[in-house]
């Protein structure tokens, strides 16, 4: 019997029901018109290009694409509502498989193929949310940080254009020492471009890392040129990005942004660092148990460093006008927590291997103690994941104080 084959059907057929569940979803929330019952930002995003013709996002002119259907549903809805809700239920399938992807790549053991452990892998991290404490933030997600959201669309393309990114990159950065190709670069820098076209959320987060990166290469005596090639692959992408600030912050919108420490984090926790220590929990504790081991792992430093820039973004800015209290600049976090997220499984899961084994078990009584403890706050994370989309898919509000 073939295991890892039948897993994997398995996992594929779990991961469809995911797909067709958010096609339910996603439908509901594009009839949200106030109240608590399936609401969402979706509505909102679907105004902004349809009533108002507000391009922001790239995905304004795919809603609006959608919005030409000529013929409505049964209910008297428009087509465009549906397209919309499959449209992103993909983008959430596809970002279960890219993070498949993703856990494969990060390993030691070099794999061609995903395995059934990569995809249930990717699922798991698709589903995560933070160790709801019932008291220290506003909500189970509403003061806390997750990288699993469902109510915010350009969110959910841009983790899925983020990961191809990352994905892609993961490819470049060996590679580019050598020397990237014209169509390498080509790719790249439209990979960036999309995606900050979606968000530029993604871009704010990644850049910064990668400048980080490259500069330690150009002190080590790597060529300019070499260096340069790969960062002008944010020029374009940066270019978007200001566009995108003008439409968001220009003189006649009456928003604008500051820094005010803590401000946004704390509008929902009085309990602003426990809060984001729960909400990365799982991760917390694989750094603290294999610091030593991972410090020198760029792929483990890279996830952590765009993280920590995530995280100061959201600490130190904040939004002024009608938008003040949105804390729209925790979304570059909330994707660096999927990153962080499946460098520390990875991790956990080669440790789990090798301490499996009795004469290693007995000598490192801390890192089994590690290995044991974080995977039992991994369920919880996971429970609590599931638990809120279950209650999503029942209508309740995103918010969900209890």
């Amino acid at each position: 019997m073939n295991f890892n084959k039948i897993g994997k059907g398995i996992v594929h057929i779990g991961i469809l029901l995911y797909g067709i569940s958010m096609v339910f979803l996603f439908y509901k929330q594009t009839g949200w018109s106030g109240g608590a019952i399936y609401e969402s930002d979706l509505p909102a995003h679907i105004r902004m290009i349809v009533e108002d013709g507000w391009y922001y996002s790239l995905t304004a002119f795919i809603y609006q694409t959608f919005y030409l259907l000529p013929f409505t549903l049964s209910d008297g809805t428009p087509a465009g509502n549906l397209a919309i809700a499959v449209f992103l239920a993909l983008c959430g399938m596809l970002s279960v498989y890219l993070t498949a992807f993703l856990l494969r790549d990060m390993q030691k053991e070099k794999q061609k193929e995903l395995t059934v452990w990569h995809l249930f892998g990717g699922l798991i991290l698709n589903l995560v949310m933070p160790c709801y404490v019932k008291g220290i933030a506003d909500g189970r997600y509403i003061g806390m940080a997750s990288a699993s959201i469902w109510h915010n669309s350009t969110y959910i393309v841009m983790k899925t254009t983020g990961l191809l990114c990352v994905l892609y990159y993961g490819k470049l950065a060996p590679a580019y020492k050598q020397g990237i190709s014209v169509k390498q670069w080509t790719l790249f820098t439209l990979l960036l471009a999309v995606c900050t076209a979606v968000k530029p959320s993604f871009l704010v987060a990644f850049a910064p890392v990668m400048a980080v990166f490259l500069l330690i290469d150009l002190l080590q005596k790597m060529p300019f040129q070499k260096v340069f090639m790969m960062g002008s692959t944010v020029f374009l992408p940066m270019v978007v990005m200001l566009l995108q600030n003008a439409v968001l912050f220009g003189g006649e919108t009456g928003n604008a942004w500051e820094i005010r420490p803590g401000y946004a984090l704390s509008l929902h926790s009085g309990h602003l660092f426990l809060a984001a220590a729960l909400s990365v929990f799982f991760p917390l504790l694989i750094l603290s148990g294999f610091w030593e081991e991972l410090k020198d792992n760029k792929c483990y430093l890279f996830a952590w460093l765009m993280a920590a820039v995530g995280f100061l973004e959201a600490f130190l800015f904040t939004e002024t006008g009608d938008r003040e209290k949105a804390g729209n600049f925790m979304w570059g976090y909330s994707f660096t927590i999927l990153l962080i997220f499946a460098v520390s499984l990875v991790k956990w899961a080669e440790s789990a291997k090798k301490l499996s084994r009795a004469e290693d078990r007995t000598r490192q009584y801390f890192k089994t103690g590690v290995i044991f403890i974080s995977g039992i706050v991994l369920l919880w994370h996971l429970y609590c994941g599931i638990y809120f989309y279950v209650r999503l898919l029942q209508g309740v509000s995103y918010y969900m104080w209890a």
